[in-house]
């Protein structure tokens, strides 16, 4: 009997150690990377100037593409940004009253200076990309290809594209804003999506191997990533600061998890927040006391060969209790905003705000997320990360409505109705909620939209 059940927590024991190896890799890696720091860094400076009237701007963000890495300019217009250096690195450079710039930078000099000229934004009678009778714009569409998902890549796109069906005939796409194909790569296994890491890099996730794509002069490269490195390496990884690294251990079969920063400098690692589903937390414990006596017995014993267990957690693998209907799993997403860690803890209700890694810097109560009917709320937010606004993510009658949250508050201080049913692919840029869609009933191929919000 015990031989069974030990069998039976096989799989999440080598989850939970999985866990716990992810800290003492991470330290080993950035211990020999800290070791190069110092020669391995790129200074970019230089000064941002009205295209039109050659005068400074003050308070232009720069930032480095998808990662939050973000410093302003002064009253001068003048910047400084010290970075690792990479083989290619793309600033963005943003102004309310300016049009966004992306500035892609391909080299391996110590020091570059990059003097950068913004457009005012035209301001007209908006037709925010719509046409006269208000139908949402066509980012992109094909009578050949559908469109299986897709990542923002400066001012492009890159779709994973598929003629009859994903896992026969799938393609990678480069994209411009003007639908032109700038280039394409086959799909070397059976795809399943795209995923953009910590660093900004895409990634092609596939059934049985992981893909980094690279995009070089425009053309692409795909080379693959080992699988366990990336699991334990990189998708735990949450988010960058200046400073630390973010990471958590959350598995969806513990109802608590816990966010970290590691600090590749020092090598420390300190925990910003635990996070406790306490409904499921005390159902999770009480599974022990639904054990007979001999199986109670039996959960004391394997926790004290199990290290890092305790009776409980014995219990609720022996009951599947993580695999019953009613268990919902811990949804607490963190996000950076302005150098401020937002953890938005959908359990208790707050958004727990962190400065300077583990300083809590205060709490914020919302109830966004207990609309009149439960079903519609669907445990989603969503980032832009041009200006760093969330939107939480709601489905009615097919429809889908996304509602601004206002992380100072906590309040819904806007909200969008989607256009068409049954969207997918939700993502934000720049305002633009961006999705893809097929008419039910019909034999166009699957496009991208886009509608401001």
């Amino acid at each position: 009997m015990e031989y069974n059940i030990f069998l039976h927590l096989n799989k999440k024991i080598d989850l939970h150690l999985m866990t716990k190896q992810i800290t003492v890799t991470i330290i080993l890696l950035w211990i020999s990377i800290s070791c190069l720091i110092a020669q391995n860094n790129i200074i970019i400076l230089g000064k941002v100037l009205d295209s039109e009237t050659n005068k400074n701007i003050e308070n232009v963000h720069i930032k480095v593409n998808k990662r939050n890495i973000v410093v302003k300019t002064d009253a001068k217009g003048n910047y400084e940004l010290i970075l690792e250096k990479k083989k290619r690195i793309t600033l963005v450079f943003t102004h309310v009253a300016y049009d966004t710039n992306y500035e892609p930078i391909v080299s391996m000099q110590d020091t570059i200076v990059l003097n950068i000229q913004l457009k005012k934004k035209v301001e007209e009678l908006p037709e925010y990309d719509f046409s006269d009778d208000g139908k949402p714009k066509i980012v992109f569409k094909s009578a050949k290809i559908s469109i299986a998902d897709y990542e923002f890549y400066e001012d492009k796109y890159l779709f994973l594209v598929y003629g009859k069906r994903l896992n026969k005939d799938s393609q990678i796409y480069l994209v411009d804003e003007k639908e032109n194909i700038i280039s394409k790569h086959f799909v070397p296994g059976e795809p399943v999506e795209l995923f953009t890491d910590y660093l900004g890099n895409i990634n092609l996730i596939c059934k049985r191997a992981i893909y980094r794509i690279g995009v070089q002069n425009e053309k692409f490269s795909i080379y693959e990533l080992p699988l366990d490195d990336f699991n334990q390496l990189i998708k735990p990884i949450v988010d960058t600061l200046e400073n630390s690294i973010i990471f958590s251990d959350f598995l969806r079969q513990f109802p608590r998890f816990k966010y970290y920063a590691f600090n590749p400098e020092d090598t420390s690692i300190s925990i910003i927040k635990e996070v406790v589903h306490k409904d499921m937390d005390w159902k999770y414990n009480f599974e022990y006391e639904f054990l007979t006596n001999s199986e109670k017995q039996f959960a004391k014993r394997m926790a004290k060969k199990l290290k890092g267990y305790d009776r409980y957690d014995i219990a609720a693998s022996m009951t599947g209790f993580a695999n019953g209907f009613l268990y919902e799993t811990v949804y607490a997403p963190l996000f950076v905003i302005n150098d401020t860690i937002n953890i938005f803890d959908h359990s208790e209700s707050k958004i727990w705000k962190f400065v300077e890694d583990t300083v809590e810097a205060g709490k914020v109560d919302f109830v966004y997320h207990k609309p009149k009917k439960k079903s519609s709320w669907k445990r989603r937010l969503i980032m832009d990360e041009a200006n760093g606004k969330i939107y939480a993510v709601f489905l009615k009658n097919g429809f889908y409505y996304l509602k601004e949250i206002d992380s100072s508050s906590g309040k819904i201080v806007a909200e969008k109705k989607l256009t068409h049913q049954y969207v997918s692919k939700l993502k934000m840029k720049d305002g633009h909620i961006f999705y893809t869609y097929k008419p039910r009933q019909t034999l166009q191929k699957k496009f991208l939209y886009k509608e401001r919000f």
